[in-house]
């Protein structure tokens, strides 16, 4: 893995994005955790931290205090606008809807509310929203649609989780960031690899493994993958075919 040459290209990526879309200005939800870190450091060096901002939207009482305040920090090292907006208030106006909810759709309120909030600042101030999602995650169907799937840009969608890891302590991003459990924040100790089962680097490997494997339809199959229990296997590529959805474009049904 050659991480300087990924950097550079990414950063160009970026320039390229918004140099033909017309836009100056970026703004991207910063939550304490190392994807969003990575993201608005290479946004930063890409268009200039002066027109970065930064969402910060915790959900008091449930979000960790740390990934808050680590949040702030990293925008403050960065050098980037911060703006620090709990979304308690937007959602609790969905307590008034005429249905009863159940988990998922109360949880993914969250992901939606953080969404609106960004594209109503971009639009409020010429900006493009730029997504925080890897590789991993975006195989694995791992986000809210429209909730934080939705962006004008996702500069780490092509990187594994291992590669985000080694691409933040290229560009020196803080320790604290780089050793903490990756958590989509979503409850009170959650956690992204307690709630999927795996750790990332096993679903980094299978995952690569599979897609090495579609890639060779019609030529002899790959055996990389009997190097991992069946059981975890059929349940990564479950789990992904069952989200493919998300990463698709909504369907239209053809009438001419």
């Amino acid at each position: 893995m050659d991480i300087k040459r990924i950097n550079g290209k990414i950063i160009a990526g970026i320039r390229h994005y918004f140099r033909k879309a017309g836009k100056k200005k970026a703004v991207l939800g910063v939550s304490g955790g190392v994807d969003s870190a990575l993201t608005a450091s290479l946004a930063a060096e890409a268009i200039g931290k002066r027109n970065v901002t930064a969402l910060i939207m915790p959900l008091l009482g449930t979000s960790n205090k740390e990934n808050t305040r680590d949040a702030e920090n990293l925008a403050r090292q960065l050098g980037i606008k911060r703006i620090k907006l709990p979304i308690n208030s937007f959602k609790k106006s969905f307590s008034r809807l005429p249905w009863k909810q159940n988990k998922i759709a109360h949880v993914n309120i969250n992901a939606r509310a953080r969404a609106l909030l960004l594209y109503n600042y971009a639009n409020s101030n010429n900006c493009l929203v730029v997504g925080t999602g890897n590789k991993t995650e975006v195989l694995l169907g791992y986000f809210t649609k429209f909730g934080d799937g939705a962006a004008d840009l996702f500069p780490i969608g092509d990187l594994w989780k291992r590669e985000v890891r080694a691409l933040s302590e290229f560009r020196k991003l803080p320790k604290e960031l780089l050793e903490k459990p990756p958590s989509a924040d979503l409850w009170k100790g959650q956690t992204d690899e307690g709630e999927l089962g795996l750790s990332y680097e096993e679903m980094d490997a299978i995952l690569e493994a599979l897609e090495k494997r579609k890639g060779r339809r019609g030529k002899r199959k790959s055996s990389s993958l009997k190097h991992f229990d069946k059981n975890t296997v059929k349940k990564i590529r479950k789990r992904a075919d069952a989200n493919r959805h998300k990463s698709m474009p909504a369907p239209i049904i053809k009438v001419h």
